[in-house]
Parts: structure tokens; C-alpha cells; sequence
């Protein structure tokens, strides 16, 4: 037998260990994402980069969180997140130009409808989250909203929405039997070619040979 093909046999023979390993491991990963569970349950805590009060600007270059990645959060945490209205602005341009958009309250996606900032007891709602791009330009910020106290801005980095939790989750557990199948077949082949050099009483045809 030459020696590619014993590579090749090979090959396939470790496939039965990785077909194996990979559908436990799609199939957990897959369960947990489509249950929220574990590492992929709503986002509970996060902390604060800066604190602003309703009808106040805060600069948001100033806080360290990266625009395009804003997550905005009310206290007490019942705010109506449909009652806050924001306004994004951008820098004043060398022409005097400054645009201004204003951002509805709802709910992020991937968000818990109550979160703890690390080391506060205070209980917050998250009301704004970015949507990309649109948030690119902004450079400050003010919110207002029915019975608000106090508005919180924080990174929105590392949330996962729930449509990327469903879609990952649906993903993982369709991949989880494609890996079992390429497994059961790796090992299918395994035998069949053992069998074979058995019957021939070559030894060689096994593959770690």
C-alpha cells in the first residue's frame, strides 16, 4: 500500500473521533443558543462609562465608548422605554455645520428588561442600543424620559440579539448531525478497510501502520 494512501486512511480514521467531538460540541453550543442559557443568556450587568441627567448633553468621545457601539440604559427600572426620546449630534464641522437626529426608546434586543450596573444597586432598563452605522457620527448625546432619574452609557459591544442567538443556535444544531454522519461514515470506511486487510492478512492496511 503506499504511503498516501495510508495518509489517507488516516485521515479519515481521526475523522471519527472529530465527527464525534463536533456533534456533542455543535449540538451543546446550538441548545444553548437557542435557550438563552449560559454565556448566551440576556445580557444582566454591565458597567457604567458615564452617568448624565435627563436633559443634559454628554459628550461621548469623553467616556471611552466608541461610537457606533452605545448602549443607553434609564433609572428606576421602570421607564417606559417608548416614553424616552434622544438626541444625537455630531461635532461642529470646520463649515459650522452640526447634524442632529433624533432616536426613539426601545428595548434592546439581547438585553434583560432589568440590569445591574457592577457595584451599584440601582436597577436600570436599557432603552437605546446602536444600530451601526447610523450611530457613526455621533459624537453627543441627551435623553429625556417620563419618570427617568438618571441615564446611563455604556458600550453595547459583546451583546448578542436574539436573531443572531436564533440564527447561530439553528445553525450549530444542523451542523451538529452533519459532523455525526461524516463521523459514522469515517468509521464505516475504518472497518470496511480493516475487514479488508484482514482477509488479505495484509497488516499494513491499518491506518496508524
Amino acid at each position: 500500500m503506499s504511503p498516501l494512501v495510508r495518509r489517507f486512511r488516516a485521515v479519515v480514521a481521526m475523522w471519527i473521533f472529530v465527527g464525534a467531538g463536533g456533534f456533542l460540541l455543535a449540538g451543546f453550543l446550538g441548545l444553548a443558543l437557542l435557550t438563552q442559557t449560559g454565556p448566551f443568556a440576556a445580557a444582566s450587568t454591565f458597567s457604567a462609562a458615564a452617568e448624565f441627567a435627563p436633559g443634559a448633553e454628554i459628550k461621548v468621545r469623553d467616556t471611552g465608548v466608541r461610537p457606533g457601539n452605545i448602549l443607553i440604559l434609564a433609572t428606576p427600572a421602570t421607564v417606559d422605554p417608548a416614553t424616552v426620546r434622544c438626541t444625537a449630534k455630531s461635532r461642529v464641522y470646520s463649515t459650522g455645520e452640526q447634524r442632529t437626529s433624533e432616536l426613539t426608546g426601545a428595548r434592546p434586543e439581547g438585553t434583560a428588561a432589568v440590569m445591574r450596573d457592577r457595584g451599584d444597586p440601582r436597577q436600570f432598563t436599557p432603552v437605546l442600543a446602536t444600530d451601526g452605522i447610523a450611530w457613526m457620527g455621533t459624537d453627543f448625546v441627551s435623553c429625556t424620559g417620563a419618570g427617568a432619574e438618571a441615564f446611563a452609557l455604556t458600550t453595547a459591544e459583546g451583546i448578542q440579539s436574539d436573531r443572531f442567538r436564533l440564527g447561530a443556535g439553528l445553525l450549530l444544531m444542523l451542523l451538529a448531525p452533519v459532523l455525526a454522519g461524516l463521523g459514522c461514515l469515517a468509521l464505516y470506511f475504518t472497518r470496511k478497510w480493516n475487514r479488508e486487510a484482514a482477509q488479505r492478512g495484509d497488516s499494513t492496511s491499518w491506518p496508524y501502520r
